[in-house]
């Protein structure tokens, strides 16, 4: 009686160890989410300081072969390495482990969606975050970066 005990605490304190081990996991998947979106948002502003405007596009999902490079022409396939108007060599495309398709481009699931909005005026990236985070005030699912910081929900 006392091994099955043991062997029925030691199961449990392994079962404890894996939700906390993947709770871990998730929450530093968002961080690295929100730190992608973040360096986008800084990209963004400084397209806006060279053309007085934010690039051009609608339903672009981020980081794929087509928009793997932002400079100050808008998303382009890839930047040059000698190119001298580049913003971000390399714009970052999701990792969609732990998502569930809040955030999607036409068929790409799981993605930084960028639209430019108010006629260059403005900007939405939809992402999407496995966890709330209060102190952003983003939460769980679809939540939307613009060019005044972060909105929960899905972009408009």
């Amino acid at each position: 009686v006392e091994w099955l005990v043991l062997v029925l605490v030691v199961g449990l304190i392994g079962t404890l160890a894996s939700v906390a081990v993947f709770s871990a996991r998730s929450k530093q998947r968002d961080a690295v989410r929100l730190s992608h979106v973040r360096q986008m948002q800084a990209a963004l502003e400084e397209y806006f300081l060279e053309t007085n405007a934010y690039p051009i596009g609608e339903g672009i999902a981020l980081g794929l072969p087509a928009s793997s490079c932002l400079d100050t022409t808008g998303f382009r396939a890839a930047c040059d390495l000698n190119q001298t108007n580049v913003l971000m060599r390399q714009v970052f495309a999701t990792s969609s482990t732990g998502l569930h398709g809040a955030s999607s481009c036409g068929e790409q699931k799981n993605a930084y969606c960028y639209s430019q909005l108010q006629e260059g005026q403005a900007y939405g990236v939809q992402f999407e975050l496995e966890h709330a985070i209060a102190q952003t005030g983003v939460q769980k699912g679809a939540n939307c970066a613009t060019p005044d910081g972060f909105v929960a929900g899905a972009c408009p």
